[in-house]
């Protein structure tokens, strides 16, 4: 994605979602340590609580993977690529279950339905949103398939940077999180800071992504096969 990067305003606005976000992790850090001592250091723990809902923080993320479910529809209608429609869909499954606690909900009903004991340090809860997370899996999935049997000339060079954004959303949503569920407490902190954080970190990246794809769609397509980028 040479486009991307040699294109120096969406170098500016990742840059500039980078700096935001990282700003906001370690305010979040620095303002724990001095949280039980000072009013104004619990209220911008609070607002910036990596782990909360209805905060600062949540908010941002929410906000950045609305902003790229909307860029990959954009493209979408320029393009006419399968690929971009499954961007489409993840991105918005992503801001569904963020801005609506899906897995967390679902998990907590899956979980209580089929009475799943505790095991291995995983109660009902944890088992019922890793079910839930394949069944969003599973739907998610059928779209890919059908994406990748309609794939075309470019599709791969755009899936390829967004599925490495995916995977490092993935480890720290499921793995992370279910990690951080049997960690001895005093690493609870930092498991929740890289779980949530490395999430952020992931949509931030994948906005960067998702503006320089809505600025250069057809201009890659029309370099990688020309009958492609007229959809």
């Amino acid at each position: 994605m040479g486009l991307i990067l040699h294109d120096a305003v969406v170098v500016r606005m990742f840059l500039t979602l980078l700096a935001a976000t990282m700003v906001m992790i370690v305010l979040y850090v620095i303002a724990g340590i001095w949280d039980g001592e000072y009013a104004l250091a619990h209220v911008i723990r609070h607002n910036f609580d990596l782990g909360l809902d209805d905060v600062f923080a949540e908010n941002f993320n929410h906000g950045l993977s609305f902003l790229v479910a909307v860029l990959m529809l954009l493209s979408f209608f320029e393009i006419r690529s399968r690929a971009l429609m499954f961007l489409v869909v993840l991105y918005s499954f992503i801001w569904f279950d963020d801005s609506s606690q899906y897995h967390e909900r679902a998990g907590g009903k899956i979980g209580a339905a089929l009475h799943i004991p505790v095991s291995h340090g995983l109660g009902p809860q944890e088992y019922g949103e890793l079910l839930a997370w394949v069944i969003a899996g599973l739907c998610v999935g059928a779209v890919f398939l059908w994406a990748w049997f309609g794939r075309r000339p470019g599709d791969l060079g755009v899936l390829l940077p967004f599925f490495m954004c995916f995977v490092l959303l993935v480890i720290c949503a499921v793995v992370v999180d279910m990690l951080h569920a049997v960690l001895p407490a005093g690493f609870s902190e930092l498991a929740g800071v890289v779980e949530d954080g490395g999430e952020m970190l992931a949509i931030t990246a994948s906005a960067g992504l998702a503006i320089g794809l809505s600025r250069h769609a057809r201009e890659y397509y029309r370099a990688v096969s020309p009958a492609a980028a007229e959809g």
